[in-house]
């Protein structure tokens, strides 16, 4: 039955569903990250909350409790809280870090920064930082608070798209020193 899973660690884990299936009043799925997988379990009140993000293929962060099932021999978690992974990386995204190409037309590559950010500031709480290295200097300049944005995966995509996909970390944690100017940090 239900009853062992009040007992276990709390996680959070993230991955893609897959063999998503309704079973009675629960909902099994596998969630896999890649590196491996794991059975999850959706009680009936868990699954009506979260129904329009439950289903095959898509990236979700999961929280719940973690334990041990000596009956399939095999780890579980039994699902309280599920967020898509977009949404996720927009909530807990505090700071977008751009690694700036060496060799690049700087005049052009700014406008073509301003251009890509400006859409993405409305409501934005991410802040920016460009690093930037040359043969002459290396620094870290994070832009100020007018131009924090939302870090939707659309916005990650473009900013790939300028600065190459090993150029954009995305950080989560405090958004403090926001706009404090050039910063070694």
């Amino acid at each position: 039955g239900g009853g062992g899973f009040s007992f276990g660690k709390p996680v959070t884990v993230a991955g893609e569903i897959s063999d998503f299936k309704k079973r009675g009043s629960r909902v099994i799925m596998t969630l896999d990250d890649g590196t491996g997988r794991l059975e999850i379990t959706l009680f009936e009140e868990t699954y009506q909350q979260h129904r329009s993000i439950v289903t095959n293929r898509a990236l979700v962060v999961i929280e719940g409790m973690l334990r041990f099932d000596e009956f399939s021999d095999g780890w579980r978690i039994a699902a309280r809280k599920i967020v898509d992974l977009d949404k996720a990386r927009e909530q807990h995204a505090r700071r977008i870090v751009l690694r700036w190409p060496q060799r690049c037309d700087l005049p052009a590559s700014l406008s073509r920064l301003e251009n890509v950010l400006t859409p993405w500031r409305p409501q934005g709480s991410c802040a920016i930082s460009v690093e930037y290295t040359t043969s002459k200097v290396a620094g870290v300049n994070e832009f100020g608070p007018q131009w924090q944005v939302r870090a939707t995966r659309e916005l990650i995509e473009q900013l790939e798209g300028l600065v190459g996909s090993d150029g954009v970390r995305t950080l989560p944690g405090s958004s403090a020193g926001a706009g404090s100017g050039v910063s070694l940090a």
